[in-house]
């Protein structure tokens, strides 16, 4: 270890070392992720080994392509089979989508002038080549394992030849023409198309050399196109042979050299028109089947909605004018992103890889919100071209410019609403920690002319030059100039876009193709978010010696590209909507409903995707800043462990990979689970199994500062138009006139009542509003009000997901109820009420121990102490807020109690005493010897309990609130105050101080100090941080409460230190990187879980670091203490190795774990990262569950041991049920439910308060008027279970585990230790429970336990509690001659089992 004097040249090596580090890193990934594959065989360097098999695969496929002959095509060959021949009561499906009016026509009219006829001039005229990353020198292509776990995909372009509209002459083979733009015709003509060529390579004698064909209903995000996936075939065995031997070749081993060969790639067929780019240039030009006006992004080009009665207005269609467009530009795309590879080959394709990886990562590639691989190319080939980067930077620097780039850019017009926001004077004075009033009318993108938005530049220009000499951009002008005057019209085509488009401006040289088309607001503000974020993780390497680089817990490496941050795992809260139950504007009741924010774009967009915009953009103008971000579940956020197996027959399946992009087979046989699509229907983008969802998710990130605001302020009464706009948001009934203090009389709506309903799911936690409660009510009135019928108020709305297993640990909101009974619902109240009786202890011992002088110059204090109590510090996790079960003040204790009511009360306090110790002033009065001090601890405690006596019996009116025994100990002082027991020590720091003087101390010294040091220095230091965590991220604490109830649930108690979970907890939620700080308390429970499954405890401490008090010289001393302490093998040292603050040696400035230096255990460890990763897991898979938006109690198989986990333990001990008070929180069997019970919503928690109360059975008492708690009749702590349990881990903790839930202690497990029964030599030293191995002692014999003899102590010592033992595992006991085994052997496989089994089974051991 490097003395003091070396750590600031450390320090600055490791600054140098970190300078590279991220360099170094990237490139070891890049060389593992670039996949050196090209059209152009031979030009890249290490190309692999099958790019001769793509190229002929590809030119295979061009030749079966363009061998099809001509036919006539029609709607109908897009009908799936089995409903042409049984039509069910639902109407016809189809394979894909239909869109047109021709389409409708011809499907629902029987005349056979209404029939749809697309003339196909055969495969001749189609154009094939290679288009985006294959043809651009390959830059983009990553591997599988860099893909999401996604096989390659290669893009051919089939492009369809184009009838221009002066070409009139009815010979020419054009499939497009006239007005194929109008009303969605083009998109059915090219989809009918794709269906009619799968159709033909999946024919049997196509399939050798095609292999599998599947449909995809959307293409890069466009719904309204499909495109073909083709998985060539699995390479065949080439064995020749001749005659006979032909015929008797082995097929089980070509079958095994075949598993050996595996599918490299897939191709990806996408349709599109061929288009001649250089007639682009001439401003007159029509050569094209569009008018080039007609792609402006104000011209409305569709009139047909997918559903009947739908709004339609005359808006324009920039969306679909734009999905018409892109299809024109395939070529003329590649050719842009293969000519900035050629110039930047190695540094493109790097950056390229950096960029796709990261958006991988966190879901932002490959779905219908988000960027394309295309979109993505094309940003970083506009920073080339427009010499934002050079050739001469490496790709970490090109990848930071892009990050840079795309974060700064205004692309939404949000920068100067906010600034314009912070400087409205009038706003300023609304806002308060309870009400604020915010503008609904400024978040919409559309209309907002001063947002950014680019061009991408011709190639040698700039962008400015582009735009200048751009054909549709002067075309545009000349438009402008043309039309009326007296309409307001946008000067520049740049200028329309931003007007009339809600998504972010990227436009391709022509400005007829809007990059950025298919992204959303809600898409660029995530964007956004992870691009800022991901900025400050580059820079911790260059800002050296920053807090931000001390606290950081996972290295910045790992959080930009490792680290999987998809949709699931990166917000609070999900609510889950059924999308039959969403109505469109037009269906509602315009007399409540008098006007629309959403569903006037559906004509454009579509209904799914306007469905989905007008959710977040509702929903954002409600919410506010209660929340931080709001995202709609989009495909690309998969499990990208999920990989899809194409080495087997995957023709007739349906195929579902890491996107969750449903792969239609065209190919269907009876197990194919694809129904097809019903017409109008309204389907998800993501795919839920074998078929499109019906379910629409919301991603909720919620802002812990604002969230819990109960009020919200309308316009001025004088602005009539807001104030329409404010009542029409929130309903007549919801938005009151209200009068405020300020005089002001407005609308308001506030969110302060209570509606608890367990039969709908709906639960109203007590204090709910400080993590999100108010959230999830202002989304369910918002969809209930603009989004669902108006005569479904009773229907059921969606919750927010795994919401009730907040339950375990909190009660229910209710408006009646006496002081105790609102401390057993809400556990905040029940804190508050015992910070509150330990505030009036602390006062009553200061001020009576105060010392004063009488006229005989003798000083005393009130109670007698010769030295007054400096200050008097909390220990315990009830004044924390970390208890699972706060105490309730007892009325036998001086707490105050309703004896009308009550008319018995427990004897005894089931639990621990509040911890609490006191600190007297510096004297030097205090003995100079370690027996003598503790001596007077101890007289200090006894004249502390004497003048409280004293005090009680003069009847002064301060000590009235002392009631009960007073019991004192050695060490400690038990007396009840205030319904409560308190448990008093002394920290005497002259103590400390004197073992600390020693020069060459003692072991038994030095065991003492670390115990005192704990006990009263790092214990006092550990309370003070964790309560300030809980104070200023209220989720926490639920957070800590919850994970000690699943690990005592999972029968842990007591084998992991409390405080090693609330430090676990205080990580996740001040060093949550790379995700954001959990607000809810279902997300930090999750988090947590994740922390303890994943972390590499053996290779890595855990440094908790809330306040930033460890900086980076220290942070580095702590690492090479570790890996001192680990050893090479790194076995040595604590398993768990927590550091924070707390854990500095003052002394030798070391750093070791104060609370988990003993526990837990090495196997315990093990056993807590196991079942905390299958925790996860399978409340990760309840998330993902799309089957339902109600929130189905699923978690509560987490917190229960099932009958399969009992048999893996030793022994079962079965404890009286006298002694067990609580029942709710059993392991095996235990109700977690919540329902209504006498008009009260009772949850588990409040089940078990209200038990707890009532205490042991034997042990209740009549409660009368005058009735006191003597010295002889209360029990002040009363756990029995906790202390036999204590007492077998002592006695016999070297040999076996034992396990028990502390809340329901119905059981003991024990577990042998797997060490236990190896044989080792006799000695007299250690012949406790030991037997000879042949049970015959013998000279030089070897021993092992004896297990039976371990049995009779372990009977022994619970005998008073225990009433039934089964042991499960009976191999190490010595079985009587004669004497059958088979009722040992026996599991038991409940509680039942269990209970029913003899105790008589070790007896004859």
């Amino acid at each position: 270890m490097p003395a003091k004097e070396e750590l600031p040249s450390t320090a600055a090596t490791e600054e140098l070392y970190h300078t590279n580090l991220l360099r170094l890193q990237a490139n070891q990934l890049l060389s593992e992720s670039i996949l050196s594959l090209s059209s152009q065989t031979g030009l890249l360097e290490n190309e692999v080994k099958w790019s001769n098999d793509v190229n002929n695969y590809i030119e295979k496929i061009k030749e079966i392509v363009g061998g099809i002959d001509p036919a006539v095509l029609s709607p109908s060959d897009v009908l799936m089979k089995s409903n042409e021949e049984n039509k069910d009561e639902e109407g016809d499906r189809f394979l894909i989508k239909l869109h047109s009016d021709k389409a409708q026509r011809h499907v629902e009219s029987d005349e056979e002038t209404d029939k749809w006829k697309i003339p196909f001039p055969g495969g001749e005229f189609l154009q094939l080549c290679s288009i985006n990353s294959y043809a651009a020198n390959g830059a983009g292509l990553t591997t599988t394992s860099a893909n999401a776990n996604v096989i390659p995909t290669l893009d051919l372009a089939v492009l369809m030849p184009m009838k221009s509209r002066n070409d009139d002459d009815d010979d020419i083979c054009g499939m497009v023409g006239g007005k194929d733009y109008l009303n969605g015709r083009y998109f059915d003509k090219r989809n009918i198309l794709a269906i009619h060529i799968a159709k033909y390579l999946s024919q049997k004698k196509q399939r050798k050399q095609v292999g599998s064909v599947h449909v995809v209903n959307e293409l890069d995000g466009d719904y309204r196109k499909v495109s073909l996936i083709l998985t060539p075939p699995i390479p065949s065995d080439n064995i020749q042979a001749s005659g006979k031997k032909r015929q008797k070749l082995d097929e089980k081993k070509r079958a095994k050299k075949n598993k050996k060969k595996k599918i490299h790639f897939q191709l990806r067929l996408v349709f599109g028109v061929q288009y001649d780019t250089a007639s682009r240039n001439k401003i007159e030009s029509n050569t094209g089947w569009i008018p080039n006006a007609r792609l402006f992004p104000d011209r409305y080009n569709n009139k047909i909605v997918e559903v009947e009665g739908q709004l339609t207005t005359n808006d324009g269609t920039p969306n679909y004018n734009n999905s018409l467009s892109s299809d024109m530009h395939h070529l003329s795309t590649t050719q842009i992103l293969a000519s900035v590879s050629s110039s930047a080959l190695k540094i493109f394709t790097e950056s390229w890889t950096l960029l796709k990886i990261w958006c991988l990562q966190r879901g932002f590639l490959r779905g219908h919100d988000s960027f394309s691989e295309k979109s993505l190319g094309l940003t970083l080939a506009y920073l080339y071209r427009s010499k934002l980067v050079s050739t001469r930077m490496d790709s970490i620097q090109v990848f930071t410019v892009w990050m840079k780039f795309m974060s700064d850019m205004d692309w939404l017009g949000e920068n100067d609403i906010s600034q314009n926001r912070d400087n409205d004077d009038e706003d300023k004075f609304r806002h308060s920690s309870s009400q604020a009033y915010q503008k609904i009318d400024i978040q919409s993108t559309r209309g907002l002319k001063n947002r950014s938005g680019i061009v991408m530049p011709e190639y040698n220009m700039t962008e400015q030059q582009t735009v200048m000499n751009c054909v549709q951009n002067r075309l545009h002008a000349s438009d402008v100039k043309g039309s009326d005057m007296d309409k307001v019209a946008p000067k520049t085509l740049l200028e329309s876009y931003k007007v009339n488009s809600d998504s972010p401006i990227f436009l391709d040289p022509t400005m007829t193709e809007n990059y950025f088309g298919n992204t959303s607001p809600s898409f660029i503000r995530e964007l956004q978010i992870e691009t800022r974020r991901a900025l400050e993780c580059i820079h911790v390497h260059g800002d050296h010696g920053t807090s931000t680089s001390s606290k950081c817990r996972i290295e910045p490496f790992r959080q930009l590209f490792l680290e999987n941050m998809r949709f699931w795992k990166c917000y609070d809260a999900y609510l889950k909507l059924d999308l039959n139950d969403i109505v469109f504007p037009s269906k509602m009741n315009s007399k409540h409903q008098p006007m629309n924010f959403w569903g006037d774009d559906v004509q454009d967009l579509g209904s799914y995707e306007a469905i989905s915009r007008g959710l977040v953009k509702v929903l954002h103008m409600a919410l506010g800043d209660r929340v931080a971000s709001l995202r709609i579940l989009t495909t690309g956020n998969g499990d990208t462990t999920n990989m899809l197996d194409l080495n087997t027959d995957i023709g007739t399946k349906v195929l579902l990979d890491s996107d969750d992009i449903a792969y239609v087979p065209i190919r269907s046989t009876s197990e194919t689970k694809f129904r097809g699509y019903k017409r109008g229907s309204i389907e998800s983008a993501v795919a839920n199994g074998s078929r499109q969802s019906k379910q629409i998710v919301i991603g909720v990130r919620i802002n812990s500062d604002t969230c819990h605001r109960i009020v919200d302020r309308g316009p001025p009464a004088d602005d009539t138009a807001s104030t329409s706009t404010f009542v029409a948001l929130w309903g007549e009934s919801k938005a009151q006139l209200r009068r405020f203090k300020d005089g002001a009389i407005v609308h308001a709506v506030v969110w302060n009542d209570i509606e608890s309903k367990p039969e709908r799911g709906r639960i109203h936690f007590e204090d709910g509003s400080r993590f999100g409660d108010i959230v999830e009510r202002i989304i369910r009135h918002i969809i209930r009000v603009q989004f669902n019928k108006l005569d479904a108020q009773e229907m059921p709305c969606p919750l927010f997901s795994l919401r009730n297993i907040v339950s375990l640990v909190e009660g229910t909101s209710q408006e009646e109820g006496n002081d105790i009974d609102c401390q057993m619902r809400g556990s905040d109240k029940a804190h508050k009420r015992i910070a509150t009786a330990f505030q009036s202890l602390t006062e009553f011992l200061r001020k009576n121990t105060v010392l004063s002088t009488n006229a005989l110059g003798v000083s005393s204090s009130t109670l007698g102490l010769p030295l007054s109590i400096d200050a008097v510090e909390a220990l315990c996790p009830s004044l924390r807020y970390a208890q699972v079960f706060p105490p309730l003040p007892h009325p036998l204790l001086g707490g105050a109690t309703d004896t009308s009511t009550t008319k018995r009360v427990a004897g005894a306090i089931h639990g621990d005493p509040v911890l609490i110790q006191i600190r007297f002033e510096g004297s030097s009065k205090w003995p100079q010897d370690i027996n003598a001090m503790s001596a007077a601890k101890c007289a200090m405690l006894m004249q502390l309990a004497e003048g409280i006596e004293k005090m009680k019996q003069q009847g002064d009116s301060s000590g009235s609130q002392f009631d009960g025994p007073i019991n004192v100990t050695p060490t400690h002082l038990d007396l009840g105050y205030s319904g409560y027991v308190f448990r008093i020590v002394v920290r005497a720091d002259e103590e400390l101080k004197m073992l600390n003087a020693l020069r060459n101390p003692s072991q038994e010294a030095e065991i003492l100090k670390q115990v005192l040091r704990k006990r009263h220095v790092v214990s006092a230091a550990h309370h003070f941080t964790i309560h300030g965590l809980h104070t200023k991220y209220p989720a926490s604490a639920g957070v800590s409460r919850l994970m000690k109830r699943w690990l005592a649930a999972h029968m842990i108690s007591g084998l992991i230190p409390p405080e090693a979970i609330e430090l676990l907890v205080a990580s996740v939620f001040t060093d949550p990187a790379p995700f954001h700080t959990p607000t809810t308390v279902p997300c930090g429970f999750m988090r947590c879980l994740h922390l303890l499954s994943i972390h590499n405890w053996s290779r890595e401490p855990l440094i908790v670091d809330p306040e930033g008090h460890i900086d980076p010289e220290e942070r580095s001393q702590i690492l090479m203490m570790f890996e001192n302490l680990r050893g090479p093998e790194y076995k040595n040292g604590p398993p768990m190795f927590i550091i924070s603050p707390v854990d500095r040696n003052e002394d030798d400035n070391s750093w070791k774990p104060s609370f988990t230096v003993n526990t837990p255990e090495r196997v315990v460890l093990a056993r807590i990262s196991a079942l905390a990763k299958r925790s996860f897991d399978f409340l990760h898979v309840s998330l993902r569950n799309l089957n339902s938006t109600r929130d189905n109690n699923e978690w509560v198989g987490i917190f229960q041991e099932s009958s399969s986990a009992l048999k893996s333990y030793s022994s079962l001990l079965r404890v009286d049920r006298e002694f067990v008070c609580d029942t709710e929180c059993a392991s095996t069997g235990g109700d977690l439910n919540t329902f209504e019970k006498e008009g009260l919503v009772m949850t588990p928690y409040h089940r078990s308060m209200e038990k707890r109360l009532l205490g042991p059975k034997l042990l209740k008492k009549k409660l009368y008027k005058n009735l006191i708690a003597s010295d002889n009749s209360f029990i002040l702590s009363w756990n029995p279970v906790q202390e036999a349990v204590a007492r077998l881990r002592s006695e016999l903790g070297h040999l076996a585990l034992f396990f028990y839930n502390e809340y329901t202690p119905d059981i003991i497990a024990m577990v042998w230790r797997p060490d236990a029964f190896k044989p080792s030599s006799f000695s007299a030293m250690c012949s406790e429970y030991r037997r000879p191995i042949g049970n015959v002692w013998e000279e030089n014999s070897l021993v092992v336990t004896n297990a039976s003899d371990a049995m009779r102590v372990i009977k022994f010592l619970v005998r008073d509690i225990v009433t039934d033992v089964k042991i499960l595992d009976d191999r190490q006991f010595v079985k009587s001659k004669g004497k059958s085994s088979s009722k040992r052997k026996h599991s038991p496989t409940s509680k039942n089992d269990i209970e029913e089994s003899s105790s008589d089974d070790t007896d004859d051991n």
